[in-house]
C-alpha cells in the first residue's frame, strides 16, 4: 500500500514522501540501508527533489516468466538458454565406456573380429560383396565362402567371383581333343602338346625395345612411339604379353620416375617411386607367374640410371660383368612369339 504526507516547508513548498507499505511487491531493503527495485534508494533524494518539489517512485515491472524445457527449471524471459541435441543412433554410437572387446575390435557398439568377419573384413565398416556367392572374410582378406547354386568360380578372380554356370558333367577345366581349335586360354585345346600357338588373334602383343640418349632404354606396345623423338629402336616385338587376364597372368605396368625415365613392374604402386604412365592405365599386358605355354624369362637389371629387360642371359650376364649393371632378378614369363 502506497501512502503520500505533505509536509509544510518553508516558502510554502510542499515535500511529498512516499511510504512504501510492508509487503508490497517491489518493495524491500537493500543490504545498503536503501531500497530495492520499485522503491527510492539514497540517490533518489536530495536535490532532485528539492529542485522538482516532488519524486515518484517508480517500479519496473519483470515481464512474464516462461519456462524452457530445459530440466533445469523454470528461466526467466530474456535469459540465454542452449540445449544439445544428436541425431547419431544409439545403436551405432559406441558407448562411453566403451566395452572390453578382449582380442577383438570396436565397430561401433560390437566387439567384431576384422580376421574373419565379411561385414568388417581387415577395417571397420569394409563389407565383402562377391557376385554370385556368399561371401566370407580370410586373414583380413575378402574371399568366396560358397558359390550360390548353380553358379561356379573357374576364373579364380574374386572381381568376377563365380562367374560361370556349367552344364551337367562340364568342369572348369577344358578338356583338349584332337582337331580342337586354338583358344586364347593357357591350355592345349588340341592335345598337341603346345597351347595358345598359331598367333590366336588378340592373343598376345609385342613389346618394342628403344633406347634414347636422354631417356634411356624404353619399351612400348606401340611402334611409332618406340620410334618417337630421339628415341632410337633396338628390337620390335623384343617379347611379348598376354594382352587380357587369365590364371596365372598379372598385369605388368609402366611407371614414370621423377627424372623422366621409366621403369616397369608388377607393382600397381610402381613400388612407391612413380605414377604409371602410358595408355591403358599404364598397363603395358599381362605377364607369366610361371613358365606357361612355353614362356621364358624376363631379367631385369639396373645400371647407369636407367632399367635393362632382357629375355638372353648373355645380355644380362654381360650387362653385370662388363657395363656396370646390377641384376634384379626375374620379373615373370613373357612369350617369344604371338
Amino acid at each position: 500500500m502506497i501512502m503520500a504526507l505533505a509536509i509544510p516547508r518553508p516558502h510554502h513548498a510542499l515535500l511529498t514522501l512516499v511510504l512504501l507499505a510492508p509487503g508490497c511487491a517491489g518493495g524491500g531493503e537493500s543490504e545498503g540501508g536503501g531500497l530495492s527495485q520499485g522503491g527510492i534508494s539514497d540517490a533518489d533524494t536530495g536535490d532532485s527533489a528539492a529542485t522538482t518539489g516532488t519524486s515518484t517512485a517508480a517500479t519496473t515491472d519483470p515481464g512474464p516468466t516462461s519456462t524452457s524445457t530445459d530440466d533445469s527449471g523454470p528461466v526467466t524471459a530474456g535469459a540465454t538458454t542452449s540445449t544439445t541435441a544428436t541425431t547419431d543412433d544409439p545403436a551405432t554410437t559406441a558407448p562411453d565406456p566403451p566395452p572390453d572387446c578382449g582380442p577383438l575390435d570396436l565397430c561401433g557398439v560390437q566387439c567384431v573380429d576384422l580376421v574373419e568377419d565379411p561385414d568388417n573384413c581387415g577395417k571397420c565398416g569394409i563389407s565383402c560383396v562377391i557376385p554370385h556367392a556368399t561371401a566370407a572374410c580370410a586373414a583380413s582378406t575378402c574371399a568366396i565362402g560358397s558359390c550360390d547354386p548353380g553358379w561356379n568360380d573357374c576364373d579364380q578372380d574374386l572381381q568376377t567371383g563365380c562367374e560361370k554356370v556349367l552344364a551337367p558333367g562340364e568342369s572348369c577345366a577344358p578338356v583338349c581333343q584332337p582337331g580342337n581349335a586354338e583358344s586364347c586360354n593357357l591350355f592345349d585345346d588340341d592335345c598337341n602338346g603346345s597351347c595358345d600357338e598359331g598367333a590366336v588373334a588378340g592373343c598376345r602383343q609385342g613389346i618394342h625395345r628403344s633406347v634414347s640418349p636422354t631417356q634411356g632404354r624404353f619399351y612400348t606396345i606401340d611402334a611409332a612411339e618406340a620410334m618417337s623423338g630421339d628415341f632410337t629402336v633396338e628390337f620390335l616385338n623384343f617379347y611379348y604379353l598376354h594382352t587380357a587376364a587369365l590364371p596365372g597372368l598379372v598385369p605388368f605396368y609402366r611407371c614414370l620416375k621423377g627424372d623422366g625415365r621409366r621403369f616397369y613392374t608388377t607393382s600397381a604402386t610402381c613400388e612407391g617411386a612413380g605414377p604409371l604412365d602410358g595408355p591403358n592405365g599404364g598397363v603395358m599386358g599381362y605377364i607369366g607367374t610361371e613358365p606357361f605355354c612355353g614362356a621364358i624369362g624376363l631379367y631385369r637389371l639396373y645400371g647407369n640410371m636407367e632399367h635393362l629387360y632382357t629375355t638372353s642371359e648373355a645380355e644380362r650376364d654381360n650387362a653385370v660383368a662388363n657395363l656396370g649393371y646390377i641384376s634384379e632378378g626375374q620379373v615373370g614369363f613373357v612369350w617369344a612369339g604371338p
